[in-house]
């Protein structure tokens, strides 16, 4: 047979490419003793101080984590800024100050007397309820002391004139509901309002008459027991609530009127300036934030509180 060595070379090359030799693993240098081995120094980074956490972003967490109570987070305290006031919806104040009263004789009475001033104190506690971010509804209980005089000229028997007045004295509640605004510039607010009034008086009326030095007391009504009011109100905040001061005038809608006689006595109006302290209560988020705190606790305890 004849010997064929190009087949072979042909084959060999085809065998080298089908199945190449593997390379031996490289093994990695080891370094010399000669060699000194340096070590490269560590550089510490400066720690920066983190900004400290704003109340709401430590109510956030207090929330996420429900770690209530941990030493850690502390709760935030609501309305401990002046800025915060104005998100509390309840408030609750007294006050109390002088008042001028202007009393107009009714059209009907027998006397002719002009109008008459007087001075009388107020004393009232008051309530708040805040409905939307600039517009509150108010209650108050108002008690007041009412101290009227009226004169009248009667002509004597030498043709001269002379005065006489009726003196009355009289004890009453009124029970004022309102519609308040509510701007905050700053640390202070400033509160128109408007709104009507309900009479009760408390017990009798005292009549006295100076010709005849006549005392006598009488049971009395208002008729109808209704009056209107409006004015102003500037606050500023002092402590955890508002010291304020309430600018207002009223006008009963309703004569005074004693029983028995022929005396129909006064209309009433009034312009008062009293003074007071006002403290708030119950945030507006603190409802949403506690639901919020429950439904995580809630989560967190598997659905067990």
């Amino acid at each position: 047979m004849k010997k064929h060595p190009r087949r072979k070379f042909w084959a060999a090359v085809l065998l080298f490419c089908l199945f190449p030799p593997f390379a031996a693993p490289q093994t990695a240098e080891e370094p010399s003793a000669e060699e000194p081995r340096t070590e490269t120094p560590q550089v510490e980074t400066p720690q920066t101080e983190e900004p400290p956490q704003t109340e709401e972003a430590r109510t956030e967490e207090w929330i996420e984590r429900g770690r209530f109570g941990a030493e850690d987070i502390e709760a935030p305290e609501a309305g401990k800024d002046s800025g915060d006031y104005h998100k509390h919806w309840l408030y609750l104040a007294a006050r109390a100050g002088p008042s001028l009263r202007m009393y107009t004789p009714v059209d009907d009475t027998p006397y002719t007397g002009g109008d008459a001033f007087g001075f009388a104190l107020d004393m009232a506690v008051q309530a708040a309820v805040q409905i939307l971010p600039f517009l509150s509804v108010q209650g108050e209980l108002i008690f007041t002391w009412d101290r009227a005089s009226r004169w009248d000229y009667f002509h004597t028997v030498s043709g001269e004139q002379e005065r006489y007045t009726w003196d009355y004295n009289s004890f009453s509640l009124m029970f004022p509901l309102m519609a308040k605004l509510n701007f905050y510039p700053g640390k202070f607010r400033v509160s128109p309002f408007i709104g009507l009034y309900f009479l009760v008086p408390l017990g009798d009326i005292q009549i006295s008459e100076s010709l005849t030095n006549e005392k006598s007391t009488s049971s009395y009504r208002y008729s109808p027991p209704l009056g209107l009011l409006g004015g102003i109100s500037g606050a500023m905040k002092l402590g955890p609530g508002m010291i304020f001061a309430d600018l207002r005038y009223a006008a009963d809608l309703g004569e005074v009127e004693p029983a028995g006689g022929d005396i129909k006595t006064y209309l009433r109006s009034m312009g008062s300036l009293t003074f007071g302290y006002e403290w708030a209560f119950f945030t507006k988020d603190s409802a949403t934030k506690n639901s919020t705190t429950k439904d995580s606790a809630t989560k967190k305890g598997g659905g067990h509180e």
